[in-house]
This record gives structure tokens, C-alpha cells and sequence, in this order.
């Protein structure tokens, strides 16, 4: 007896291609730019608000890599 399998195919839109593409351009950035920012530690030893203004944007890059992933992973179930 033979039985097949259904097999789920994913086809991505032009649309969608194009969104998924645009993250992984963004993402790169943001991971980019959260490499050099870590690499400018040093510069910001000078004094506690210098410390503190780089560790709080030092956050936010963190964060926009953490977001930016989500969004392409949301587009890579879809």
C-alpha cells in the first residue's frame, strides 16, 4: 500500500522577501554598530557620567539588535 505525505511548501512573497531582506541588512548594522560602540569603552572612563552615558546607549544598541532579531524571526515563520 502506498501512502503519500503531505509536504508543506513555503513560498515567500516578493513583498515578503524584500521585508526579510531589509532585517538582515538592519541587523547587520545594528550588530555593527554594538561592536564598535563596545570597542569605545575605554574612551569613556574618563568620569561616572561619561561611564554611565555609554553603558545606557550601550543598552539601547543592545536592544535594537534583540528587537531587530525578533522582527526577522517573526518573518521567518511567517
Amino acid at each position: 500500500m502506498y501512502q503519500s505525505q503531505d509536504s508543506k511548501i513555503h513560498v515567500m512573497s516578493p513583498t515578503a522577501k524584500a521585508k526579510k531582506s531589509e532585517l538582515q541588512t538592519a541587523l547587520r548594522a545594528a550588530r555593527e554598530n554594538e561592536r564598535r560602540w563596545r570597542e569605545m569603552h575605554d574612551e569613556y572612563l574618563t568620569d561616572q557620567d561619561s561611564e554611565e552615558q555609554w553603558a545606557a546607549t550601550a543598552k539601547l544598541r543592545k536592544l535594537e539588535v534583540e528587537r531587530l532579531e525578533a522582527l526577522l524571526g517573526e518573518t521567518e515563520r511567517e
